[in-house]
């Protein structure tokens, strides 16, 4: 007997409701990982619905998952007992808050939601942040002083943390006070099927822009935002380019630094190397077209994109943050540099770019690793299994 007929069974078939909660301004990794789930879970006697406290990311992208509900919240709560209200308004059998970042709750939410007499708890988080919110010098001094004591207080109302790696769990536990026995790793993951080498894919693309199949192609595909680091990929491919290597390189993706960052682009001679395509739902075909990705993050937990590009057989190289490394075996299935700097982000790409044999090996275990080690259907059961066991 499965562990949700087991459940059945103990609670005599009764319908039971989870409420998810979410705040996000864009659509990026942690909603995509939410949506994944959404569409693996066994929904048999399961209401699920979602409360969205930022934009609603959601409904649009359900699709034919019409037995979802999906609401906003045009007025979030902002006191404990806002929270407490909000709980015992939707009576929700278990609650699950995703954390696209660390702060994206304020701390007393989950107190709330004991208080309310929620009978189950839940988190997953996705990304370590500072405590330097840049919002004020008396609210980030605020947070500073007492961020990690209230954060403490608030994990201990959950009965389990998921963290998206290992890195992001030692540093909950070890920076925040997370308690150890409430929080564990699983491991985001990727289908397989869904994302795979496609020769004709990739050729469409490049005979589309005029790109030869020999043709040394990267792809980064990430937000445009401070935490990604591309300011230093330009950098970095500044540097290739005076070395004499021929390359073009995909930048998929939008944010607050679209403008300044195609600037910097064309400041330093990129053009014509470099292509901004703006944020795109499916990025395959230009991973299908490349030859390696890149993602130069200044902070991380465990990117989706990596997996993605990883189960299309791309070698990546990444900077040696968050679980990047939990992913990347360096000089196995990719490079690992160090974060911050452009030498070395360059000194990666060049030898991809030089050295055919040695990048076809590493692509080959690239797609074996994410095919064995990251399957989605083995994550997203693991996560059903915790929050509704």
């Amino acid at each position: 007997m499965s562990y949700r007929e087991q459940h059945r069974v103990a609670h005599g078939g009764a319908i039971r409701n989870v409420l998810i909660v979410t705040r996000a301004f864009d659509y990026g990794g942690a909603e995509k990982h939410l949506l994944e789930l959404l569409r693996r879970i066994d929904r048999t006697g399961l209401r699920l619905s979602i409360l969205c406290l930022g934009q609603d990311l959601y409904s649009e992208r359900l699709g034919a998952e019409r037995d979802i509900e999906v609401s906003a919240c045009n007025r979030p709560p902002i006191s404990l007992w806002d929270w407490v209200r909000l709980f015992r308004k939707a009576r929700p059998d278990a609650v699950v808050f995703i954390y696209g970042w660390i702060w994206a709750f304020p701390w007393f939410a989950s107190i709330g939601a004991r208080l309310a007499r929620i009978p189950r708890r839940f988190s997953i988080q996705h990304l370590m942040t500072p405590i330097d919110t840049n919002r004020g010098w008396a609210r980030d001094l605020i947070r500073k002083m007492f961020g990690p004591v209230t954060m403490k207080i608030s994990a201990s109302q959950f009965h389990t943390t998921i963290a998206v790696s290992d890195d992001m769990k030692k540093s909950l536990i070890r920076d925040l006070g997370f308690p150890a026995g409430t929080i564990r790793t699983i491991h985001n993951g990727v289908s397989s099927s869904e994302f795979a080498p496609s020769e004709k894919n990739g050729s469409n693309l490049r005979n589309e822009r005029g790109i030869s199949s020999g043709e040394f192609v990267l792809a980064c595909a990430a937000r445009l935002s401070e935490q990604k680091g591309i300011d230093i990929l330009l950098q970095g491919l500044a540097l290739v380019m005076r070395a004499g290597i021929t390359f073009r390189c995909f930048i998929i993706g939008d944010g607050p630094l679209k403008d300044q960052l195609i600037d910097q682009a064309r400041r330093i001679g990129l053009t014509g190397r470099v292509f901004f395509e703006g944020f795109r739902d499916d990025v395959r075909m230009y991973l299908q077209a490349s030859s390696a990705f890149v993602l130069p993050s200044r902070r991380e937990g465990l990117p989706l994109s990596i997996l993605e590009a990883m189960a299309c057989g791309l070698p990546c190289i990444v900077t040696d943050v968050g679980g990047n490394t939990e992913a990347i075996k360096d000089k196995i299935n990719g490079l690992v540099v160090p974060a911050g700097s452009a030498e070395a982000l360059a000194n990666a790409i060049s030898y991809l770019a030089t050295h055919e044999p040695e990048r076809a090996q590493m692509s080959k275990l690239a797609r074996e690793m994410a095919t064995e080690e990251f399957d989605i259907e083995k994550s997203m059961a693991e996560i059903a299994r915790v929050v509704l066991n």
